[in-house]
């Protein structure tokens, strides 16, 4: 059975059809950040901004990724 060109299995790093809730358990095991932000100006003024930032990741990851283990003192 071919694959169609451009997935790529994440667990074993080969081309194949990949799951939505596989890339889903992929994102929250390792973590993903979003930054992004938006200026409007007029005439070289600038009139808004809008900042984002975004985690998403699963609550054991992060806590994994804490110094202290996830425990507080």
């Amino acid at each position: 059975m071919s694959t169609p060109p451009g997935i790529l299995d994440l667990a074993s790093g080969e081309r194949g059809e990949v799951s939505l809730l596989e890339i889903l358990d992929h994102v929250l095991n390792s973590g993903v950040v979003l930054h992004g932000s938006l200026v409007i100006s007029l005439a070289g003024v600038d009139l808004i901004f809008v900042g984002l930032n975004v985690v998403i990741t699963a609550v054991e990851t992060a806590r994994r990724s804490l110094p202290s283990g996830g425990r507080r003192s």
